[in-house]
């Protein structure tokens, strides 16, 4: 991921944050009155661990500048982390007690975090938070201690192949099918996004995990009713095109995987493609249905292989990002 550098702000991926650059401003007293003051900034960045329960923070603290007639501008530093419920720290400090800033200096290192046992993805996350402290012999600071926490929680469940581990389940997860890979079946999806009233998969309106395989199968039932090759076209029935398809097989749009698939097949528009100078052209596959774009759903004329192949990337990405069960994910369709 890239790290923003713009102060306070928070940068995320489904597996890591970063912080960047937090001003902290430190002002000196005499006899009540400011004499100077001197800015360090935080950074951080935490990699999470899709198979593990435990994760480390990168802490740095830059000495950025300072002004005025400071009694001294080096300074004494400390830093601590924490996290709530279960949580608990491995390693709380980067380093060990106060350590020497100068100007233009950098002190660097890691804290790590545990969490024993894996809780239900729906319980609630927990929040890692922050202390520093500041010391200057000889003077008082107005503002010795700054505390933060991190606005986003972190999920830790063991949902995904029995395996735990641990996620921001903010960050929505996007599986990507190419056109030149997954040509009928990609079409079908995009036929969805572009021509229908409801574009399923995208950002406003993503798609959620169905993890109960019979439930799944419900729903391919309930969309797919498939007939026998020459059977007569009715609204409800899906009949394979095998002549000009070869191993025609209906794929359905959104995917019988999902909690938004499910749609009987008599409201789904029916489709059919043809790759015609480097692009897809759609058609309407039945005749006894004209294609409207209130449909809720897409039922595509598509190669079994290629059908399959998509049900299997999305199978790839419920492992690589952690989807548990309701979890929302965008679709989206490149050349």
């Amino acid at each position: 991921m890239v790290c923003s550098t713009a102060p306070t702000e928070y940068t995320y991926d489904r597996f890591g944050s970063c912080l960047g650059n937090r001003p902290i401003k430190l002002t000196e007293l005499k006899d009540g009155n400011p004499v100077g003051s001197a800015l360090l900034h935080v950074s951080s960045r935490l990699i999470l661990d899709r198979a593990k329960l435990s994760w480390k923070e990168s802490i740095s603290i830059k000495y950025e500048s300072f002004e005025g007639k400071l009694t001294t501008n080096t300074f004494h530093v400390a830093f601590t982390a924490g996290c709530n419920k279960s949580c608990k720290m491995t390693t709380a400090s980067p380093w060990t007690g106060h350590l020497s800033l100068a100007p233009k200096q950098t002190l660097s290192g890691d804290v790590e975090y545990n969490v024993a046992t894996p809780n239900s993805g729906f319980n609630g996350g927990i929040t890692t938070n922050y202390k520093i402290n500041v010391m200057q012999a000889g003077t008082v600071p107005i503002q010795p201690n700054a505390t933060w926490s991190n606005p986003r929680t972190i999920r830790f469940d063991d949902e995904v192949s029995n395996v735990p581990g641990c996620v921001y389940p903010h960050i929505t997860p996007e599986l990507v099918l190419p056109l030149s890979t997954y040509k009928e079946a990609a079409a079908t999806y995009l036929f969805q996004q572009q021509y229908s009233d409801h574009p399923l998969g995208t950002k406003d309106e993503p798609l959620h995990r169905l993890a109960n395989l019979d439930a799944q199968e419900a729903n391919r039932d309930r969309t797919c009713v498939v007939a026998a090759e020459g059977a007569v076209e009715t609204p409800e029935l899906f009949v394979r095109k095998s002549s000009k398809i070869p191993d025609d097989s209906c794929d359905e749009y959104p995917f019988a995987a999902s909690l938004e698939g499910g749609t009987p097949g008599a409201y789904c528009n029916d489709v059919e493609f043809e790759l015609v100078d480097g692009e897809w052209i759609y058609a309407q596959a039945n005749s006894t249905k004209p294609l409207f774009k209130e449909a809720q759903c897409s039922r595509g004329h598509v190669p079994l292989d290629l059908n399959s192949a998509a049900g299997q990337e999305l199978g790839r990405l419920v492992q690589a990002q952690r989807m548990i069960d309701f979890d929302a994910y965008t679709v989206r369709i490149p050349a």
